[in-house]
C-alpha cells in the first residue's frame, strides 16, 4: 500500500514537473514571439497582429504565389521546343501563349522584379528560355512600364539578357520603340535619366537615329536633350549627338533651306553650333556645298572653327566636282573661309590642274596654312621622284 502511494506521488510529481517545464517553454516562446513582433512593429511602424498588417501579409504571400506559378508555367511551356511532336498543337500553343502574355501583362513593376528573380534563379534556364522571355519583356513589360523597366534593366542588366549573346538588347529596343516606332521623346529621356551613365552613353544615339525624320521632331528632340543634360557628362553626351540631330540621317540629307532654317530657329549657342557642325561635310548635299560655305561666314562661330569646317567641306567638294569649287572661289570675296577653301582646293586639284592650284596657293599668306597645303601636295607625289624632289627644293619641304 505504502509502495503504491509512493509510486503515485512520484508520478504526480513528474507530471507536475513536466507541466511546469512546458509552461516555462511556452512562456519563453511567447516572450520571444512578442519580442519579434515588437521588432517588426518598430521597423514597419505597424503592429504585425493588426488587421491591416495581416491582410498585407496575405497579399504578399498571394503575390509571391502568383509570380511563382507564372514562372513555372512559363518554363513548362518554353522548355519544350514548339516542333516537339509531343507538344501541344499549334493552335493550342498559341492560346496558351496568349494566356501567358495576358497574365504577364497584369504584373506590377514590383511583381516583375519578383518574376525576374524567380526566372533567373531557375536551374533549367537556357538561351531558348531567355529568347522567349525577351519577346515578352519588349512587347509587354516595356510597353506597360517603360520607366520602371529602364531602372530595373540599368540595375540588373544580365537579368534581362543585356550583353548575352543571342539576345536582342531590350534597352536598345526601349529607346528605339519610343523614339521611332511609337514616338514619345519625354519617355525616352526619362528612361535614360533612370539608367546609369554607361547606359546613357551607349543608347542616347538611338534617339537621334530614329527621332529626326522631320524638323518638328528635331525641335522636340533638341528640347528634350537640353532638359536631360543636367551634369557635365550629360552635356557632353548631348553635344556629341547634335550633328546627327541637326542634319538628320546621312542617308536622308535635308536641303540647305530646310536645315539652315532649322538651325536658325533652334537658337543654338556658339558651343552647340560648333558641336552641331562637326563632320557636316558628310551630312550635306554636295551640290549645295557652296551655299553652306557662304553660310559659314555668317554663323559667328570662332574663326578657327569656321575655317576648319570650310576646309573639310571644300576637300569633299573638290573630290566630287573640283571645277565647281574653282568657280566658287572666283566669285567669292576674300574671307578666312575662302582662304581655307583655296587651300583644300589646291591640295586636291594639283594632280589634275597644277597651274590653277598654284595660283590659289599664292593667295595664301606665308604661315602654317600654306605650309599644310604644300606638304599635302608633296606627300601625294611618288616618293623619290624628280617631281617630288623639285617641289620640295622649291618650297623647303621634306618627308
Amino acid at each position: 500500500m505504502k509502495r503504491s502511494l509512493v509510486v503515485s506521488a512520484l508520478i504526480l510529481l513528474a507530471s507536475a514537473l513536466l507541466a511546469w517545464r512546458e509552461k516555462q517553454q511556452i512562456s519563453r516562446e511567447e516572450e520571444a514571439n512578442d519580442k519579434l513582433l515588437r521588432q517588426i512593429a518598430s521597423v514597419s511602424g505597424m503592429d504585425p497582429r493588426s488587421p491591416v498588417r495581416v491582410e498585407r501579409t496575405k497579399a504578399e504571400r498571394a503575390r509571391q504565389a502568383k509570380v511563382e506559378a507564372l514562372a513555372r508555367d512559363f518554363f513548362s511551356l518554353y522548355r519544350v521546343a514548339p516542333e516537339d511532336p509531343a507538344a501541344a498543337s499549334a493552335e493550342e500553343r498559341l492560346r496558351i501563349e496568349e494566356d501567358l502574355k495576358s497574365r504577364l501583362g497584369t504584373l506590377t513593376p514590383e511583381e516583375i522584379e519578383l518574376f525576374m528573380d524567380e526566372f533567373n534563379s531557375n536551374p533549367d534556364l537556357n538561351l531558348q528560355l531567355r529568347q522567349a522571355l525577351n519577346n515578352f519583356i519588349q512587347k509587354v513589360f516595356i510597353w506597360n512600364h517603360p520607366i520602371e523597366m529602364a531602372r530595373m534593366m540599368g540595375q540588373a542588366p544580365k537579368q534581362f539578357g543585356i550583353g548575352v549573346e543571342g539576345i536582342y538588347d531590350p534597352f536598345e529596343y526601349l529607346v528605339y520603340y519610343y523614339s521611332g516606332e511609337n514616338p514619345d521623346l519625354p519617355t525616352v529621356f526619362q528612361c535614360l535619366s533612370e539608367a546609369p551613365p554607361e547606359f546613357q552613353a551607349k543608347y542616347i544615339g538611338i534617339s537621334t537615329r530614329f527621332g529626326t525624320d522631320r524638323p518638328s521632331m528635331r525641335a522636340e528632340l533638341l528640347e528634350e536633350m537640353r532638359s536631360f543634360a543636367k551634369t557635365p557628362e550629360q552635356e557632353e553626351l548631348v553635344k556629341g549627338q547634335l550633328s546627327d540631330l541637326v542634319f538628320g540621317r546621312p542617308d536622308a540629307r535635308g536641303s540647305f533651306v530646310e536645315l539652315s532654317d532649322f538651325i536658325a530657329s533652334a537658337n543654338l549657342s556658339s558651343e552647340e553650333l560648333v558641336a552641331a557642325t562637326r563632320n557636316m561635310q558628310n551630312n550635306v548635299r554636295v551640290s549645295e556645298t557652296g551655299q553652306w560655305l557662304d553660310w559659314l561666314a555668317k554663323t559667328g562661330m570662332p574663326v578657327e572653327v569656321s575655317r576648319e569646317r570650310a576646309f573639310e567641306l571644300a576637300t569633299r567638294w573638290t573630290e566630287k566636282d573640283y571645277q565647281a569649287v574653282g568657280q566658287w572661289l572666283n566669285s567669292s570675296p576674300a574671307s578666312p573661309e575662302r582662304a581655307a577653301v583655296a587651300g583644300a582646293y589646291a591640295a586636291k586639284a594639283y594632280p589634275y590642274d597644277p597651274e590653277s592650284a598654284m595660283k590659289w596657293i599664292e593667295t595664301l599668306p606665308q604661315g602654317p596654312d600654306r605650309t599644310k597645303v604644300l606638304s599635302a601636295i608633296y606627300q601625294g607625289m611618288p616618293e623619290d621622284s624628280e617631281e617630288a624632289e623639285a617641289f620640295a627644293s622649291e618650297f623647303g619641304l621634306g618627308r
